[in-house]
């Protein structure tokens, strides 16, 4: 399956694995006050100097691949966890640290009602993404993370999150799971 990626334009011949999504900043904090409001690595973003978040991957095995599907996500942590893993972010032996505790922020758009689910936020080797675990319950993305999908469910999907646009359907749900996350959370950033 060869595809043409959207950010850099080059075309690939492979089938991708990974798709990341962007940081959940966009819907708590007004475009004009990213620069005063939000603080945004690759990795960490932290929103007024007291909302946390993470990235890792929710990777999910394919049935007959060595290479999982990864879900580039982003994961809310408390201010004692993001603290914690902050002071241990390149020790060599972060990967031995135990789980931290985490609610999923990102609409997987594949995974409907995906945003909110409980996670366990495992360090890895400094360097690597830590690893997300959704905790184990009846939803789709649970199930598919413990037991793993087919590689026509893979092609799938890759299919799906490829032609989402914008204006697409899958795209207004993401925004919508975005909108429930805030108001959910809403108290914290004073909505």
């Amino acid at each position: 399956m060869s595809w043409k990626c959207h950010t850099c334009g080059v075309e690939h011949s492979e089938t991708p694995t990974c798709f990341g999504f962007e940081a959940p900043w966009r819907s708590i904090v007004p475009e004009a006050e990213v620069s005063a409001r939000v603080e945004l690595t690759p990795d960490l973003c932290v929103v007024d100097g007291s909302v946390y978040f993470i990235r890792g991957h929710i990777e999910i095995p394919i049935i007959g691949k060595s290479e999982p599907l990864a879900f580039s996500v982003w994961s809310s942590l408390s201010e004692r966890s993001f603290e914690h893993m902050g002071e241990r972010w390149d020790s060599p032996d972060r990967a031995a640290d135990p789980p931290y505790f985490g609610w999923l922020c990102t609409s997987i758009t594949v995974y409907p009602t995906s945003t909110n689910l409980k996670l366990s936020v495992q360090s890895s080797a400094p360097g690597r993404t830590p690893i997300f675990t959704v905790e184990p319950t009846d939803h789709q993305l649970a199930i598919d993370q413990r037991n793993g999908i087919s590689i026509d469910q893979w092609h799938a999907f890759v299919h799906e999150l490829m032609h989402q646009t914008e204006g697409s359907e899958e795209a207004r749900d993401a925004q919508r799971g975005l909108k429930k996350w805030k108001k959910l959370f809403g108290r914290v950033f004073g909505a």
